[in-house]
């Protein structure tokens, strides 16, 4: 085999077609450094850049004498809010559901007494219109208590201290039962039974269904029980502690300032220092009340049954592996009194890792773009390496030497995989060098979620190397499927256009079936990038075309130990398949 793997290796090094790769590979270089204008991701530093201390703390606290509040007050109230959430979801879950079913309950009973009363009447006597009239009016007033309530809490997505409303509800149409109901009850007429039996026909299974699909009934009492633990007693002091610590600095150098007048003022670094207290106070809360939005959808998720995630409201746009991700991501950051700015971010391609590019951001971005035309120059090498052979003749001189025709297949295979490995690795190696060149080294560790369930820190380097671990995986899984059309099909076009449409199916589903689709699950090419592993695909979240293109997708049911399984299983069983051809095949 190894004699094969030589001779396929100096075949290709003798063909012009390498060298044409090799200056198409340049050209995407040069142009990289034109075209590549990521979205640097940002903070709150610049709030407070270029301001005295004293404006520093005075845009902090609110100014003195202004009702505007500064952004401390903006981030306590942030804060209170969503720990209110969390008690609310505990102490006043079951009260809001108890509230729904007695609106419900309260407006089926003044329709009840409305019909009953007129029901009883005499139809040969003059009846009480006041009263009638007094019952009608309380069945419309019953009715828009109920329809507020509803349309309320599916606007603001949850009443009180409800947790989720379903999706389903949006199917019926809250203002249009609404109004047809009013103006049904509403109707002047002498017979208000018939009026009240044709709502009762025709409109009260309607608000049924709204009121049964309104709330997810399995949630309710589970939900409520198993609220968020990050509440305890214990997380909240040190929330507490930790802001207090960073504001009496802030305080003190404020102090400070205000005693020396001018002279702090203009010393750069007390100035640093403080904005970059400030800085921290403020996404010290946001980092907490990140964490109990991740702890809340998480727990749904965990509660609801994988068919009927999308039926939630707010679950039905999430992705259950990015919000498990987020939610070890900010338990980390709490657990390590850490802030999110102090790492870079796992590289995409429409967002920087840092706050400015860096030599990293923009090798991976070069080498998303050398993917497509690596895997390409695989693909058309695997297809002609036996059709396009047999067409020529030249698989004629292998037959009559003393090789084995398994050799012969898989010496091809590896001929093609050592040139793209040597392909994939020089050109990171040039990559980085130009990143470097134009961008500079300079990068904070990345905090990577690897496979949904561990926080790891990287080398943004190390991110580099895995990403070309995984390409290299994934150019086994095609070059397999175009060696076995090699085998199948005398045609090599035919082969390279089967696998390329199959290729761009693969680049562009997700972008419109969307990664929180179940079915996706099934679909194996959904499981062979490695790289969407570690934390990357929580960041790809802009909405640029081409960042979509070349952005990192992942599956609620993806994790290692399948996307491994699945990348072997496709690889062995398709190179075993070509074999067995391969073997019958005239030549």
């Amino acid at each position: 085999m190894f004699k094969v793997v030589n001779a396929e290796l100096k075949k290709i090094v003798s063909k012009p077609g390498i060298y044409i790769l090799a200056v198409l590979l340049a050209v995407i270089l040069v142009l990289g450094v034109f075209i590549y204008k990521p979205t640097s991701y940002t903070t709150n530093d610049n709030i407070y850049q270029n301001l005295s201390v004293v404006a520093n703390y005075e845009r902090f606290v609110g100014s003195q004498g202004s009702t505007n509040d500064g952004y401390k007050d903006e981030a306590d109230n942030a804060l209170n809010s969503a720990i209110a959430k969390l008690s609310n979801y505990k102490i006043n879950g079951q009260n809001y559901k108890n509230y729904v079913d007695s609106l419900y309950n309260d407006f089926i009973n003044k329709l009840d007494s409305y019909s009953d009363y007129s029901i009883s009447r005499n139809p040969n006597l003059n009846f009480n219109q006041t009263t009638l009239e007094t019952r009608k009016s309380n069945v419309l007033k019953a009715l828009d208590m109920l329809y507020n309530t509803i349309t309320t809490a599916y606007s603001y997505g949850q009443f009180g201290a409800y947790p989720i409303i379903t999706t389903t509800a949006n199917s019926y149409n809250f203002n249009e039962i609404y109004q047809t109901s009013y103006a049904l009850l509403n109707t002047n007429t002498n017979d208000p039974a018939n009026v009240c039996d044709e709502f009762e026909k025709n409109n009260l299974h309607q608000i049924n269904n709204c009121l049964n699909s309104f709330i997810y009934s399995t949630l309710s009492d589970e939900f409520v029980v198993k609220y968020s633990s990050i509440n305890d007693n214990t997380n909240y002091s040190i929330l507490i502690s930790r802001l207090n610590e960073v504001l009496t600095e802030i305080e003190t150098l404020y102090d400070s300032a205000v005693s020396d007048n001018e002279s702090v003022n203009l010393n750069q670094n007390e100035i640093n220092k403080i904005a970059e207290l400030c800085n921290k106070y403020t996404n010290i809360c946001y980092n907490y009340i990140s964490l109990i939005d991740s702890e809340l959808k998480s727990k749904a998720f965990e509660l609801v049954p994988n068919s009927q995630h999308g039926d939630l409201l707010y679950l039905s746009s999430e992705s259950e592996y990015n919000t498990n991700s987020n939610l070890i991501k900010y338990r980390y950051l709490f657990e390590n009194n850490k802030l999110d700015s102090d790492f870079a971010h796992p590289l995409t391609i429409g967002v920087t890792s840092n706050t400015e590019t860096n030599a990293y951001d923009y090798a991976y971005f070069i080498l998303k773009l050398f993917s497509f035309v690596i895997i390409v120059y695989a693909v058309m090498a695997g297809c002609h390496s036996i059709a396009g052979e047999i067409k020529e003749g030249s698989m004629r001189y292998f037959a009559i030497r003393p090789v084995s025709r398994t050799n012969i297949l898989f010496g091809k295979f590896l001929a093609i995989m050592v040139m793209s490995c040597i392909m994939i690795i020089f050109s990171s190696i040039i990559a980085i060098a130009v990143g470097g060149a134009v961008y500079g080294f300079s990068s904070l560790t990345i905090l990577t979620i690897f496979n949904g369930s561990t926080a790891i820190t990287l080398h943004p380097f190390v991110m580099i190397l895995i990403y070309i671990i995984s390409l290299i995986l994934e150019i086994l899984v095609y070059l397999s499927i175009a060696m076995l059309l090699s085998c199948l099909f005398k045609s090599d076009l035919f082969g390279v256009t089967i696998v390329l449409v199959l290729y761009l199916i693969n680049i562009l589903l997700p972008m419109f079936a969307g990664g929180i689709n179940s079915w996706l699950n099934y679909y194996p090419f959904s499981h062979i990038s490695l790289y969407s592993l570690f934390g990357s695909s929580i960041y790809a979240n802009s909405s640029n075309f081409f960042s979509l293109l070349l952005g990192a997708k992942i599956y609620s049911g993806t994790n290692l130990g399948l996307t491994l399984c699945t990348i072997i299983l496709i690889v062995v069983v398709l190179n075993l398949i070509s074999s067995f051809i391969f073997k019958k095949k005239e030549l």
